[in-house]
């Protein structure tokens, strides 16, 4: 999972691998390590609307579990909401179209500018 904060947006963009599990109705999560960790969760849920909360350390995103369970077949790049000021985008993560250095492309999207 890739993760940009800026304002009042979270971006977030998942592998191949991360969609498929999301649509196993899977819980997706990454923590930073840092002296207080981070934690980072994307939850499928029975909820209509995609949803964002942080609570303690850990900042949660709530999609709805029927978007999830066919995302991973279907040609929908994404999903954008608002909730409580925040706006949410949640996206499947391409392959770059220029390759940087020491980071790699595997299980990304093909990139169709590619």
């Amino acid at each position: 999972m890739k993760l940009r904060l800026r304002a009042n947006t979270i971006r977030l963009r998942l592998l191949q691998g991360e969609v498929a599990r999301l649509a196993a109705g899977e819980t997706i999560r990454e923590s930073l390590p840092t002296p207080r960790p981070l934690h980072f969760l994307i939850m499928p849920n029975e909820t209509l609307e995609m949803s964002a909360a942080f609570e303690g350390d850990t900042l949660s995103i709530l999609v709805p579990r029927d978007w999830s369970n066919g995302w991973a077949e279907s040609v929908e790049v994404g999903r954008h909401a608002t909730t409580n000021g925040i706006d949410i985008l949640i996206e499947k993560d391409w392959a770059c179209s220029t390759p940087r250095e020491g980071e790699a492309s595997l299980d990304t999207y093909k990139n169709p500018s590619l």
